[in-house]
């Protein structure tokens, strides 16, 4: 992975915590003047945040194309990112230095296989600090020798309540020849909005 990107409320703001708060190398702040693939004319700062294994979190500043509803929290399940520390004295240390800097943050949650501390960044992105567990390796290697069959278990017991929820077309995209996709209503509604 090269980087992860999101929207962020404020470019000073998103830089505080992730480079005072985090620790993390601010490495880039790029201003731009079109938006990417749209020939639209359209001011936005890109910022990237170097992490501790070389890859980078990124953020885009786009003040002429924000809303406060873009940056509601979203629940755990639906979008977060973990980053590794290397033992759990590191992890607790972080939440305290967390809790200090003026951050909400709770745990250290137990998963059997990690241990995790969770906060959300002043975008609203759900961010976890993790270590692995003293059995993490032989945990997954177990795991992972099973994992096909229980997913197959999963799917054919899941499956029938999602289809009540969702389209079914939608939950099997696997050949869709995208070749021919028409991505211009995409272009479309993105430059409306």
């Amino acid at each position: 992975m090269h980087h992860t990107a999101y929207r962020c409320r404020d470019a000073e703001q998103t830089r505080w915590f992730y480079e005072d708060v985090l620790g993390f190398k601010l490495a880039a702040a790029m201003i731009f003047d079109e938006e990417p693939g749209a020939s639209k004319q359209r001011e936005y700062m890109h910022l990237f945040f170097q992490t501790g294994d070389g890859n980078f979190i990124a953020f885009f500043d786009v003040p002429d194309n924000v809303e406060e509803k873009m940056f509601i929290a979203r629940h755990g399940f639906d979008q977060h990112i973990a980053f590794e520390v290397d033992s759990m004295e590191q992890l607790k240390a972080w939440r305290r230095h967390i809790n200090t800097m003026g951050r909400p943050c709770f745990g250290p949650i137990d998963h059997g296989f990690v241990h995790s501390i969770y906060m959300y960044d002043p975008n609203g992105v759900q961010v976890e600090l993790t270590v692995k567990d003293t059995n993490y390796d032989a945990i997954l290697e177990e795991d992972g020798a099973k994992a096909h069959a229980t997913l197959k278990a999963w799917t054919e017991r899941t499956r029938p309540g999602k289809l009540k929820r969702l389209d079914a077309h939608m939950l099997d995209q696997r050949g869709i020849d995208m070749s021919k996709a028409d991505f211009s209503k995409v272009k479309q509604e993105g430059a409306q909005k």
